[in-house]
């Protein structure tokens, strides 16, 4: 008898130190480790932050729900025919419903993304801005995600009371995340925001010359002949590259970014390589406006705005200024006062042989179209085929072209070894870690990206995890 009492009480105390040990978890501890998820799968996907730790609070019970111990499982997701992976079975709705089963938490918050992202049911949602979290809450629920009637003011509740929308707001590049904020090792959460450029909306003007927004079409339309899409901030080139069969690092070319970054601006992205001209001759620079915002207004090649306006790398006009777009002014404009200065390696270098053999291709290939009517500037002095002279100089000089007709190129001469290091200044290197960029490697060293391209011979921003870069000579 007093055996089996010992036993009954063993099994007791056994059952009640668990419970005390599953409940440990609180929802201040379960947003300090999960925000870095949360702030990451928005960054990818465009899922608010505040949303989706808010669902795993509320779906987990903190982290302390049955199903998400067993399973890892914090977003309630059911197996569903699409799910190929384990499952286990737990009464919800119905007795032994089967839901899906994950390895890690990491798992379980990108395939909630995923889930969000590839469901017909949910895509309107993604139409709604990353911090309007009240149109998501209620959407998620219009949508069929859960059946409880309260679950919009839940979730609401949740990110009200422990400010959850600052999360999104760090994602999206709104506010910086402070230096405290994400203690650990992880440092994807940490990462601050690239710098914010101005919109480069193409502004419809008011009398005063400011600069007012403008809205455009949702999907593809057109600039100066060629496609792009309007972008929101905090939008995902990666996502954006996915979605439109675009190459990522094609996209960075095309809208002349620094980094491949989420976008820190509402901005036209251009599907396609923009123009070297364009589409009317002049622009009058509004308050706020930049060489780069101004480039994606009109569709126009950066380099080719700042040749055309005789600016180098880093100068900003001025407010009010009269910039070309097709032909060359005969002087740069006024500069901004906020127009940084530029050091000489700092500086845009001249076209490598490999792009001026690419503009002289373009060039040949639109030799046989005429010229529009509208033509008033008179165009600079052309040799037989298309090509202007002072392109043909050039191109005599680098040795691939000859003055024949019909210009023939060759592939561009090997790149010279790089030049070994004077004494005491050894050469540093850098291997590259993962989510890396060539931008924020550049800045971890007091480096620009042009000096890290020029040392590595890159002729683009793409970097491979491993690789060993010299950032130092």
């Amino acid at each position: 008898m007093q055996v089996r009492k010992f036993l009954l009480l063993t099994c007791f105390l056994i059952g009640f130190v668990n419970v005390l040990f599953a409940q440990k978890i609180t929802t201040q501890q379960y947003i300090a480790t999960y925000r870095n998820l949360a702030i990451e799968e928005m960054r990818r996907t465009g899922v608010p932050a505040a949303i989706k730790l808010a669902q795993g609070i509320v779906e987990t019970q903190s982290g302390n729900g049955t199903l998400c111990l067993q399973s890892n499982n914090h977003f309630g997701i059911k197996c569903k025919n699409t799910w190929t992976g384990k499952t286990i079975k737990y009464d919800d709705d119905e007795a032994q419903e089967c839901f899906r089963v994950y390895e890690s938490a990491r798992d379980s918050y990108r395939d909630h993304s995923d889930f969000l992202r590839s469901n017909p049911r949910y895509a309107f949602l993604f139409q709604f801005d990353g911090d309007d979290y009240k149109s998501w809450a209620y959407g998620l629920k219009q949508a069929g995600y859960a059946t409880n009637k309260t679950y919009p003011q839940q979730l609401i509740k949740v990110i009200e009371d422990y400010n959850l929308q600052q999360y999104s707001l760090i994602a999206m590049g709104k506010i910086k995340a402070p230096s405290d904020a994400f203690p650990g090792t992880d440092t994807y959460a940490e990462a601050a925001p690239r710098e914010t450029r101005p919109s480069s909306s193409a502004p419809s003007r008011s009398s005063s010359g400011t600069a007012k927004a403008t809205s455009y079409p949702k999907g593809i339309f057109e600039i100066n002949g060629r496609k792009a899409i309007y972008a929101k901030a905090g939008a995902s080139l990666i996502q954006l590259a996915n979605q439109y069969n675009k190459k990522l690092r094609k996209l960075v070319k095309y809208n002349d970014l620094d980094n491949d970054n989420s976008l820190a601006a509402d901005m036209i992205i251009f599907l396609e390589k923009k123009s070297k001209k364009g589409a009317k001759e002049f622009h009058s620079v509004a308050n706020g406006e930049t060489m780069h915002s101004v480039a994606q207004a009109e569709g126009i090649q950066l380099r080719w705005l700042r040749r055309r306006n005789k600016m180098n790398e880093g100068e900003e006009p001025a407010a009010g200024q009269r910039l070309t777009l097709d032909g060359f002014a005969k002087s740069a404009p006024a500069l901004s006062k906020n127009t940084r200065v530029i050091r000489e390696e700092d500086k845009e270098p001249p076209s490598s042989v490999a792009e001026v053999v690419e503009d002289a291709k373009e060039e040949i290939a639109k030799a046989a179209t005429p010229p529009p009517a509208r033509e008033t500037t008179k165009p600079a002095a052309e040799a037989p085929g298309g090509i202007p002279v002072a392109m043909i100089e050039d191109l005599k000089k680098a040795g691939t072209v000859t003055t024949s007709s019909t210009p023939k190129t060759t592939p561009p001469p090997a790149p010279a070894p790089a030049p070994k290091p004077a004494a005491g200044n050894p050469v540093k290197y850098h291997d590259v870690q993962p989510k890396e960029t060539l931008y924020g490697i550049a800045k971890m060293y007091n480096k620009s990206v042009t000096q890290l391209q020029q040392w590595n011979n890159l002729e683009n921003f793409d970097i491979k995890i491993g690789q060993r870069l010299v950032v130092n000579k």
